[in-house]
């Protein structure tokens, strides 16, 4: 089967068109994706489909399922029907079964991206294309991959994502298991509430951007984003809602974005932090298989709780992504951040870095993996310590989710996380081991 794949290729992502850059439909009739010689229904589907009646392709492609459920012709002739007939999600469910029993056809792949991009899921669209891209193919076919690709940087005007999970934590508010630390020489001891909790929490995570043409090539984003963790009672509840504005540019290699940004932090549901400043944030594509992305930002900080904590805070980051092949991907992101506060002694410096590494497995499950780790150093000596702060942390991430399994745009995920931290304050080191059981929009 995947061998007819890459030969049709020169025909794939191209059949029924929808954007005005894109290629028009080729006039040659693709051969049959299971790599046998071409058979009657195949051909009659096609004929029916360019005389513009899917009603009798339909009628086919019924009885033939009926007969073989399993057909990959007639299945992914269905998928084609689907799209002919504008019922995108149809598609993508056909397609994307379709490619779980066979991860390397890179014709189902584009035809799964194409589904995706004509329904306006372009987040899901822009991954499978850019997966697919690795392989070998004709240059007709890898132009006409670009030209999509381009065009979702171009037409993007909502996008969304929503996770929701189940989370157990065996250390929610991140802190100590020591019953004890030492305050200006003398032993004290911490009470429950200061030291670590465990417990099994609600977690939910979501943004929504919408991006109106403002000029050619120009859009304004306008978004929000929020992250809720609630546990029982509301003691370690941990709310933040965030949001940005700004004009983006799009060339062909380079998206620039110039964001006002501001966040709010409640904790224990009384609010925390508020800070408000901006971002440049850079999208930059030296080759079709590379993404690296940029941004600066900086912001003004204003602690509710504790003014000696109001400052300002500076960061770079820098973040890499590369397909490996048309069922794997790497990436890497790091950053560094500068915070400075009325009391000296909360100003840090700080570095993280972390990679991860995803693959779809057979059955349509995908994996991926997620190390980091990072470095904060304290300016000054809080007196109560009588030393300055130090923290190191590792952190790594198991995630697994399945494709198999859909409910409207959603699939289900489990992930664990673990972090331990380092200091030499007693009272900032910590274990930490999360667990997550929901759903994700982003697979």
């Amino acid at each position: 089967m995947a061998g007819c794949l890459l030969r049709s290729l020169a025909l794939a992502a191209v059949c029924g068109a929808a954007h005005p850059a894109l290629a028009a439909p080729p006039a040659t009739e693709p051969p049959p994706v299971s790599g046998a010689p071409a058979v009657p229904l195949t051909s009659r589907v096609e004929q029916l489909l360019r005389a513009g009646d899917p009603g009798s392709a339909e009628a086919l492609l019924t009885a033939a399922l009926q007969t073989n459920p399993h057909d990959p012709d007639a299945r992914f002739l269905s998928g084609i029907l689907a799209v002919a007939k504008k019922d995108y999600p149809r598609a993508i469910r056909v397609f994307r079964a379709l490619l779980i029993d066979h991860p390397d056809a890179p014709r189902i792949r584009l035809e799964l991206a194409r589904a995706y991009f004509l329904d306006k899921d372009y987040l899901n669209a822009d991954r499978q294309f850019r997966l697919v891209r690795t392989g070998r193919h004709p240059p007709e076919v890898l132009a006409n991959i670009d030209q999509y690709l381009f065009a979702i940087r171009q037409d993007k005007d909502w996008s969304w994502s929503l996770s929701l999970a189940l989370a157990p934590d065996t250390n929610l508010n991140a802190a100590t298991s020591s019953r004890e630390v030492t305050l200006g020489g003398l032993p004290f001891e911490l009470s429950d509430a200061a030291r670590k909790r465990s417990g099994i929490g609600l977690s939910a995570e979501g943004m929504v951007e919408y991006a109106p043409r403002i000029g050619p090539g120009s859009r304004l984003r306008l978004g929000l984003a929020a992250q809720r963790r609630e546990y029982s009672g509301s003691g370690f509840d941990d709310m933040v809602v965030a949001v940005h504005a700004g004009p983006r540019l799009v060339s062909k290699r380079l998206d620039t974005s110039l964001l006002a940004t501001g966040f709010i932090r409640w904790y224990g549901g009384d609010p925390l932090l508020r800070a408000a400043g901006g971002r440049v944030e850079v999208a930059w594509y030296p080759s079709p298989n590379l993404t690296v992305t940029g941004a600066l930002a900086a912001q003004v900080l204003d602690h509710a709780r504790d003014e000696t904590r109001d400052g300002a805070l500076y960061s770079a980051r820098l973040g890499l992504f590369q397909p490996l092949g048309t069922t794997s991907a790497i990436a890497a992101k790091g950053g560094v951040t500068r915070q400075t506060a009325r009391e000296p002694a909360h100003s840090n410096w700080s570095f993280e870095a972390s990679a991860s590494y995803f693959r779809e497995l057979p059955g349509g499950f995908t994996v991926g993996i997620e190390p980091g780790f990072g470095v904060t150093r304290f300016d000054q000596a809080l007196p109560v310590f009588g030393k300055a702060r130090s923290d190191r942390s590792v952190s790594a991430e198991v995630s697994l989710l399945n494709r198999h399994i859909v409910l409207s745009r959603f699939t289900p995920r489990v992930s664990y996380a673990f972090t331990r931290q380092w200091s030499n304050i007693d009272l900032y080191a910590f274990t930490r081991h999360r667990v997550e059981i929901g759903l994700t929009t982003v697979f």
